[in-house]
Formats: structure tokens, C-alpha cells, sequence
């Protein structure tokens, strides 16, 4: 609770009329009574008013959400059980996020994360993930500038695990859009004909010393002081039809260029990144379905492999779709006596397939690992709408037939900011 006291002026001024009404209500005699009368009515009046305004105050701000400083984050703790192969826990990641509200629609936000539960030797990972202040310029209109999320596909921007079904993020939004992918600069984001908004971003670009063949253009990410020699252009358009409720319709793009280093250490090469991605949600009763569709091309994907001996793909695509169904929703939502009577309950089953090496560079070699598909189906549990239990069996594979399935289970939560 943020309680602020009312000024200094103002309870001073109650007191002293309090007294004044008192002192003159002993002092009156049956003689100047009715003369007295009038005075101490207008007191009454003027306390009255100021007490009102104590009240006032302290009804606006003994609401938390009257406070600018906004605290709240996320965070989830995976098990995994390989076939026949390792079986381990993880605390996959930690993070605090911390805003605050300048006013006047000026306001900064923050996600600082932390992986694996500690750093050392270049294991784990702390990082200031976002950091950005939004600038309101119209009533449906802002600006950003700061580390911002790149407005790619869906995970990269609702990646808290609440957010998705599957104990882990899909691979799609890891190997071809390489979530969670934070870039630095300015942008702009609004809306337009209510059912449309919007995102441009002038940024960093990538790393193309760090892409690689398994990988694709993960590695490129530069996450301390990225260079700004070869910047990046990005942007997002989405569409909520106002006739069909649940539905959302999304397309975003990347183009930018490689030669970009930490502290403008740049790799010297010439390189450019251009993606491509179609995204789409439909919620209908029970059901609820979500689909990405994404392809990336590295012009200059020879060149790379010259300077660094790689062996980097000249294009790298995937899609994935995935279908939920809410349980509670068709068979019966819990009482509003019971313990639990937000609890969600979803079955889901996620296909998804994608190719780092989708076309090779000229000279580039074919590597089997590159190719994969993945089936996965789970159970997710909400008892409340901020915290998830998950289990599920992914169903693993690629030209190399030597991926093994795995058995997963997790929770994760989300931290209300207020």
C-alpha cells in the first residue's frame, strides 16, 4: 500500500478551524448566541469541506495502483527426462521487471533476467533484457526508445510462461526467430480504424560471425553494446476484426545488416538478414488455436562462411501450429466456492517443423541435424490465471534419426506489477 499523508497545510488548517468552532461554541452566552450563530455555522461549513478533502486524498492514494512505480515479473522451473538419456531440473529463468510512470504519458520499463540459477565460467546468463521508455504522442499513437523486443512472430513479445501451453518455448521461436531477441534504438506503435495496430523499430542489427549451420541466425545476437554500423529495420501490422471476436491476424518483418560487433568490434563483413513471418490466434469457445509461419534469407551467406569457416544456410524457414482445448470451458468450470474457481485446464498438441539449412550457400555442405520436426502434446493447469503447472511428451526427429523423445514438466508464474 502506497499511503501518502495529506499536506502539512491542510491538517493545519482543519485543526484551526476545529478549535476556532469549539472555542467559540464555550464562549457564546444566551445574549450574543443568535450573533454567534451564523459564524459557527460558516466554521462547520469550512471544516466540513476540508475534511472532505481528506477523505478524497486518502481514497486516491491508498489504492496501490495510484503509485508510479510498478513491480511485478515472471518465471518458470522445468524437469526434463531424456529417453534413454540425461534427466534433469532446471531454473530456467527469473526475471524482475520494473516500471515507473513519469506521467504526462512518459513511462520506463525494465525486465532484468536471470538463467539457469547462477553465471560462472560463461555458463548461465544475467541480462538487462528490455529497457525502454514509452513516449505517448496521441491518444492511440507512442514512441519507444531504449532495448526493445523485436516485433517478431508471437513468443518473442508474450514469451511469459503463462502465456503458451508447452513446458518450453517452441523451437521455431528459438532457431528462426531467435527469441527472446532484444534489439536497441527507437520505434514507433499505435493504432489506426480500431482494428488495426502497428509497430516500426530502427535498431541494431546482427552478428553474422556468430551464425551457424544448427543454429541459423541465433548466435548473432548481440546483447551488451551493439554495434550500430549496420542497423536494422523491423515492424509488425495486426488486424482483430471487430465481426469475429477471438481472432487476430499478424505479420511482421526484419531487414538488416551483419556487420555489426559488441562495442563496434564489427566481423568486416558484407551481409544482410531479411525475415519474414505471417502469425495468427483464434480463440472459439474451448477451442483455441495459434499458427506461425517464418522464413529468413542471408544475403552474403558465402561470404560468411569464407571469413569464419562455417557453414551458414542461405535461407532457414519453419512454421508450427498449435491446437488447445480448454477442458474446464467444455465439460464443466469450477464452482465459485471452490478453492480454485478460476483453474484452467487445457489439452494441447503442437506441431512444428523447421530447417536451418532450408538452402544452402554456395560451397555449403548439407548437415542432417538441421532439419527437424517436433510433435508435442501436454496437459496445462492453471489453479489461477498467474500460476501454471505443465507436463508434456515431445515426440523429437530430423535426418540424423538419433534425437531422442522426452518427458517435460514445469511451472511458471507471472508477478502482477502494480
Amino acid at each position: 500500500m502506497n499511503l501518502q499523508l495529506p499536506c502539512p497545510q491542510t491538517l493545519g488548517s482543519a485543526a484551526l478551524l476545529l478549535f476556532a468552532a469549539t472555542a467559540s461554541a464555550q464562549q457564546t452566552t444566551p445574549a450574543d448566541s443568535s450573533a454567534n450563530a451564523a459564524e459557527i455555522a460558516a466554521l462547520n461549513a469550512k471544516i466540513d469541506v476540508l475534511f472532505a478533502e481528506l477523505d478524497a486524498r486518502a481514497s486516491s492514494t491508498s489504492d496501490a495502483s495510484a503509485s508510479p512505480l510498478h513491480v511485478g515479473g515472471y518465471g518458470e522451473y522445468h524437469s526434463s527426462f531424456v529417453k534413454d538419456g540425461a534427466k534433469s531440473s532446471d531454473p530456467h529463468r527469473f526475471v524482475i521487471y520494473l516500471g515507473y510512470d513519469f506521467g504526462s504519458g512518459i513511462s520506463l520499463h525494465s525486465e532484468t533476467e536471470l538463467e539457469h540459477g547462477f553465471v560462472m565460467e560463461g555458463q548461465g546468463e544475467i541480462s538487462l533484457e528490455q529497457l525502454y521508455a514509452d513516449i505517448e504522442i496521441g491518444s492511440t499513437s507512442g514512441l519507444r526508445i531504449g532495448r526493445m523486443l523485436n516485433p517478431l512472430g508471437i513468443i518473442n513479445y508474450r514469451h511469459e510462461p503463462t502465456t503458451f501451453f508447452g513446458v518450453e518455448r517452441p523451437n521455431l521461436d528459438k532457431f528462426i526467430i531467435p527469441s527472446t531477441w532484444s534489439q536497441d534504438g527507437i520505434g514507433v506503435w499505435g493504432r489506426f480504424a480500431e482494428s488495426f495496430s502497428y509497430e516500426l523499430q530502427l535498431t541494431s542489427g546482427l552478428d553474422g560471425s556468430g551464425f551457424d549451420d544448427k543454429n541459423g541466425i541465433r548466435g548473432g545476437r548481440l546483447n551488451e553494446r551493439p554495434g550500430l554500423s549496420d542497423p536494422a529495420v523491423s515492424g509488425r501490422l495486426d488486424w482483430r476484426p471487430e465481426d469475429l471476436a477471438g481472432l487476430r491476424l499478424g505479420g511482421s518483418f526484419y531487414s538488416g545488416g551483419a556487420n555489426n560487433g559488441n562495442k563496434g568490434s564489427n566481423p568486416g563483413v558484407d551481409a544482410r538478414v531479411d525475415i519474414g513471418s505471417l502469425d495468427g490466434e483464434y480463440r472459439r469457445g474451448p477451442l483455441d488455436l495459434r499458427a506461425v509461419l517464418a522464413q529468413s534469407h542471408v544475403s552474403g551467406a558465402d561470404d560468411l562462411n569464407a571469413a569464419f569457416g562455417g557453414n551458414v544456410g542461405e535461407e532457414q524457414s519453419g512454421w508450427y501450429l498449435e491446437a488447445g482445448y480448454h477442458l474446464f470451458e467444455a465439460f464443466g468450470a469450477p464452482e465459485p466456492s471452490d478453492r480454485f474457481p478460476d483453474a484452467d485446464l487445457v489439452g494441447f498438441v503442437r506441431l512444428e517443423e523447421y530447417d536451418t539449412l532450408d538452402k544452402l550457400a554456395t560451397g555449403g555442405a548439407s548437415n542432417p541435424a538441421a532439419a527437424r520436426n517436433e510433435t508435442t502434446v501436454g496437459l496445462a493447469w492453471w489453479p489461477t490465471p498467474n500460476f501454471v503447472f505443465k507436463a508434456d511428451y515431445q515426440f523429437l526427429d530430423d535426418d540424423t534419426n538419433v534425437r531422442s523423445n522426452q518427458l517435460n514438466f514445469g511451472i511458471g508464474w507471472t508477478l502482477l506489477a502494480y
